[in-house]
């Protein structure tokens, strides 16, 4: 997970592995997405039409107001709560397409490990933010944010199909993104974090 802290400390840290992804992304070996099954063209090609990548906020803590004094660290802890539900699917569903199998074309499209059609996002880990500080006055809230990607497709099952099976793969990447923003900063920020500032900051 990505945190930043916008206007108290420059620090950036990513953390990778289950620890930051939600709790429904089990961590799982590279190579290890998908043996396909049941499809009746295994050796099919899928064909991509524009890939859309965005930045969303996934949940956001109350603000709160802090006046710290020169000298004093305050030990401070943020908890985000979900604004919004994601869920990763294929459509159409039906049919004989393998739609995990989609989703594992998207992520060698991408070179990004995505959710797994079916899984619905929780914040899991990353809803609880601990942060200390000092020399800092202000009101603070904590974002956490996912990169979606929507992506359409036709799936050929030769190079000389005429009826490819066509559809749409709507998921995200597992790795979360955080920031501390003290509201009304004069700083830009990530469009995640512009939309937590206008839920929370008054």
């Amino acid at each position: 997970m990505k945190r930043g802290f916008r206007g108290l400390v420059t620090v950036a840290v990513v953390l990778a592995g289950s620890g930051c992804a939600a709790d429904a992304l089990p961590a799982r070996p590279a190579g290890a997405r998908v043996a396909p099954s049941g499809r009746t063209c295994p050796h099919g090609t899928f064909r991509w039409g524009k890939v859309v990548q965005r930045q969303v906020l996934a949940g956001v803590s109350d603000a709160r107001r802090f006046d710290v004094r020169p000298g004093v660290t305050v030990h401070a802890t943020f908890e985000a709560v979900p604004v919004r539900s994601l869920h990763a699917g294929v459509t159409p569903a039906e049919g004989t397409l393998d739609r995990r199998a989609a989703v594992a074309a998207l992520e060698r499209k991408t070179g990004v490990e995505l959710a797994d059609a079916g899984e619905d996002f929780s914040l899991g880990g990353d809803r609880v933010q601990e942060v200390s500080f000092e020399k800092s006055a202000g009101v603070l809230f904590y974002a956490v944010a996912v990169t979606t990607y929507e992506a359409s497709f036709a799936y050929y099952c030769a190079p000389a199909d005429g009826t490819p099976t066509r559809g749409t793969v709507a998921t995200w990447s597992p790795v979360a993104y955080g920031d501390l923003v003290k509201c009304g900063i004069d700083e830009k920020l990530e469009p995640a974090s512009v939309e937590a500032e206008r839920l929370v900051c008054r």
